[in-house]
């Protein structure tokens, strides 16, 4: 379910994401003034409101002083702007009619003053571009850098704390691709890094300050709204990782249901019948679907599992996220004054959750690497590094897997060798065991490289090793056993305490033959070598 809901919410955020590429290269909005921005501060003034249906009027008489290098800088959220000094229009901000959307985005609209402007009426007629928009009557007056450096140190700890929670959602990332290995833990800290950064990603758009930097950008907006609808995805994929609970269907048709709101509105918007901005009640719908969700989830993993590790971290965090948030609400409602407490609430959470997951990754990665190293140590030989008697009859029993579908073994043509080592056991009592020892590795090291390319070896006995490898031709095998004589002949040329020999046989897998599969196949071979293992003793008792 994971990847298959996460290909479909990447594709719907693709599709939007080159919508909003398309539209901040197509679609501008009319931006007309008298004068450059060159002067620009801040002032926030009290100003007349009058309204004409949807149309607001701001108004006031501006200053008697010489407003050379001043600004009056009035922000607008999806609204339509017209103003005039001594009823002549100076500025005008308004959709290109060629445009599919209906809004012109967030835009800070600076308004140049000149000398002759002293004394005189200036009005701002304000239209929102949808019905349920209602403009705000905050303006900004003074010199244009001193505007700039208030607007921007208004929204400075906002900014911060949503860069911060983007960069740890990238640092999660990193961590989750190029640390942990590819698993559960891995997509848990992947999906919640993605949930990060999407999430900063929609914060730092809305504290507006890229749209002081890129004015009128409606590519902002798109990826604003994009970044809200997707983000439940990444997070709800987390928790299905996190809580025990087995009951994924829950999850799955959140998920599902989310990617449809998702393509619903990005389909609307594409087609020109409804703004993202118009159907953003759908996705609030869904968000109040997905809260409920998560407390479902929650309960039921409190109550089968009980209040504990996990379970008691995450929901002392969102209890966290839920105060704060409302705390940005209760003191924006009542004293109009916007803080980053409710980001900062999220950013707490992130930086909590993702070292709870990475340090439960790392644990994991260290239970790994001892199991594999248990593992390597439960089949392979300590003496000779060769795979043993154990991963011999696993990966047999392997080679020999049943058909599913006829229930007949199913074979490919193979060949099994059966090596003994010569004389062993009177190296042994002759030198001692170290250079028994010796005599096992050296023979080890010739089988091993014999087998390297294709097939593979295994010590099976104190001086027993056996090798299977794809069957092609007798003439395969007679060179393998012809090498191996030479590598065991170079290794006598060096000198050793006693002459390195090796009794070799050989069968081919025969359906008909071996009605035991490869172990048949292993008893002729082994058949084999103890008749090559007899000639040799009586040819050296003959010597």
């Amino acid at each position: 379910m994971e990847k298959r809901v996460t290909g479909i919410c990447f594709a719907l955020l693709l599709a939007g994401m080159l919508y909003a590429v398309f539209a901040a290269f197509l679609f501008r909005n009319h931006m007309n003034t008298r004068a450059g921005d060159e002067a620009v501060a801040v002032w926030d003034a009290q100003m007349t409101l009058s309204q004409d249906g949807n149309v607001y009027s701001y108004r006031r008489i501006l200053p008697q002083e010489d407003l050379n290098d001043k600004v009056i800088i009035y922000n607008t959220v999806h609204m339509y702007l017209e103003v005039f000094i001594d009823g002549n229009k100076v500025y005008e901000l308004m959709r290109d009619e060629a445009a599919p959307t209906k809004t012109t985005g967030f835009c800070w609209n600076v308004i140049s003053l000149v000398k002759e402007d002293a004394g005189k009426e200036i009005v701002f007629q304000v239209t929102p571009a949808y019905d349920d928009v209602k403009p705000k009557g905050t303006f900004f007056y003074g010199m244009y850098h001193a505007v700039e450096h208030e607007i921007l140190a208004e929204r400075f700890f906002r900014l911060v704390s949503a860069v911060a929670i983007a960069l740890a959602g990238l640092v999660m990332l990193i961590y989750g691709f190029f640390v942990v290995k590819k698993g559960q833990d891995s997509e848990t800290i992947m999906q919640f890094a993605i949930f990060a950064l999407m999430l900063g990603t929609w914060s730092i758009c809305e504290t507006q300050v890229l749209d002081w930097i890129f004015p009128c950008n409606i590519a902002i907006v798109v990826v604003s709204h994009l970044m809200l609808m997707a983000m439940p995805i990444p997070f709800m994929i987390f928790l299905s990782h996190m809580y025990h609970s087995e009951e994924k269907r829950l999850c799955a048709l959140c998920c599902y249901v989310n990617c449809a709101v998702m393509a619903v509105r990005i389909a609307l918007q594409v087609t020109g019948i409804s703004d993202l901005r118009e159907t953003l009640l759908l996705t609030h719908i869904y968000l109040l679907l997905f809260v409920m969700v998560i407390v479902v989830m929650t309960v039921r993993e409190i109550r089968e599992c009980s209040f504990t590790g996990q379970v008691r971290i995450n929901s002392i965090c969102i209890m966290v996220i839920l105060v704060s948030t409302l705390l940005e609400l209760g003191i924006y409602r009542f004293g109009n004054k916007s803080t980053p407490l409710g980001s900062i609430g999220f950013l707490f959470y992130i930086i909590v959750m993702g070292i709870l997951n990475v340090r439960r990754a790392r644990i994991l990665m260290e239970q790994a690497r001892e199991n594999a190293l248990y593992r390597k140590l439960a089949y392979t030989d300590e003496l000779t590094g060769l795979a043993n008697r154990t991963a011999f009859r696993e990966d047999l029993d392997k080679r020999m897997a049943q058909d599913k579908v006829s229930g007949a073994e199913k074979i490919l043509p193979t060949v099994v060798f059966m090596f003994d080592l010569n004389d062993l056991n009177k190296c042994n009592d002759t030198f001692g065991h170290d250079y028994g020892d010796q005599y096992i590795q050296m023979a080890a090291v010739a089988l091993k490289k014999l087998f390297a390319e294709e097939g593979k070896c295994y010590r099976i006995g104190g001086d027993e090793f056996c090798a299977w490898a794809p069957y092609t031709s007798l003439d395969v095998i007679e060179e393998k056993l012809r090498i191996l004589e030479q590598d065991i002949q170079k290794n006598n040329d060096k000198g050793f305490v006693v002459n390195v020999s090796i009794s070799a046989g050989d069968a081919i897998y025969e359906e008909g033959v071996d009605g035991g599969g490869l172990y048949s196949t292993m008893k002729r071979a082994d058949t084999m070598m103890y008749e090559k293992k007899q000639e040799y003793k009586r040819r050296i008792g003959k010597l």
